[in-house]
């Protein structure tokens, strides 16, 4: 059995399912962190990118267009209902493909020049393991760089709606930091220790905050958006009707101080992670691994 196969049915089910339906404003939430991981990666023309946990394909096509025509990019995910919503909006694009594929054990051909993930690489259950298999993609000197979510408590986005939700439906389980999870990467020396155990050098952690753009529509969107993505979704998956018609008039309530005209927006706080596969690194150093 795939070792992370509670991650590959999680995003298989309702949430991936939501995900797809939700893609145009998750992408519209998520876009300051794409753009600043683009910047710190700096794709060039004509390269070969790997994206790592694609999902709708949003982080593809911004690469696509990073390195035009001469070049390409494979996006990789697990979720069925996302890679098929990412092939549907890349129709046409000759310089795009996508695997669906669990990119913490796949073998790829190494002819990359460069990786790059946003909110994707969270979720490996051994991620030595997995860094060092996507080391095994990447060409000699190549860039690996992806965002990752700090503590949950830095994060506006997660923290306010959670204080809402508590009197009403339980608490997620605390993971201990090494699950697979939003914030398994919240400990920047943890990432740090991941990777260089993975065989990367250059690695650099930098904090990046920016707003989550729940709504541009509106109070009533902005609630109907938590609620339909991310931890609130998934403490509510059980929730009867009149709870959840509670939950919304107290999130709507709560938000109302961060409603601006028609966008709402709470800040949302992150790693930005870049890293040098060496051009002398050991291939298949940390493969091995338990």
């Amino acid at each position: 059995m795939n070792e992370n196969a509670e991650q590959i049915e999680y995003w298989n089910g309702p949430a991936g399912g939501r995900w797809a339906r939700e893609q145009d404003a998750i992408d519209r939430a998520f876009e300051p962190f794409t753009a600043r991981l683009l910047e710190r990666v700096d794709l060039r023309q004509g390269a070969h990118v790997l994206d790592v946990g694609c999902g709708c394909g949003a982080t593809t096509l911004a690469a696509a267009d990073a390195v035009g025509a001469a070049g390409s990019v494979v996006g990789v995910d697990v979720s069925v209902p996302m890679v098929a919503r990412a092939r549907e909006r890349s129709a046409g694009r000759a310089n795009v493909a996508y695997i669906r594929a669990d990119a913490a054990v796949h073998v790829f051909p190494p002819s990359f020049d460069a990786a790059i993930s946003r909110f994707g690489v969270m979720f490996f259950r051994r991620p030595l393991l997995g860094f060092a298999r996507l080391g095994e993609a990447l060409r000699p000197g190549a860039a690996l760089g992806f965002v990752c979510w700090r503590a949950a408590d830095e994060n506006e986005w997660v923290r306010i709606p959670a204080g809402v939700l508590d009197p009403f439906v339980p608490a997620d389980p605390v993971l201990a930091a090494d699950e697979p999870g939003p914030f398994a990467f919240a400990d920047a020396s943890r990432v740090a220790s991941i990777l260089g155990g993975a065989g990367y050098t250059n690695v650099a952690i930098e904090p990046f905050d920016a707003d989550v753009v729940l709504s541009i529509e509106g109070l009533p969107e902005a609630v109907r958006f938590v609620m339909a993505t991310g931890p609130a979704a998934r403490r509510l998956r059980d929730a009867d009707d009149d709870t959840r018609a509670r939950v919304g008039a107290a999130l709507a309530e709560r938000l109302r101080a961060y409603a601006g005209d028609c966008r709402v927006a709470l800040r949302g706080a992150v790693w930005i992670v870049t890293a040098i596969r060496p051009r002398s690194a050991r291939r298949s150093v940390d493969v091995r691994l338990s």
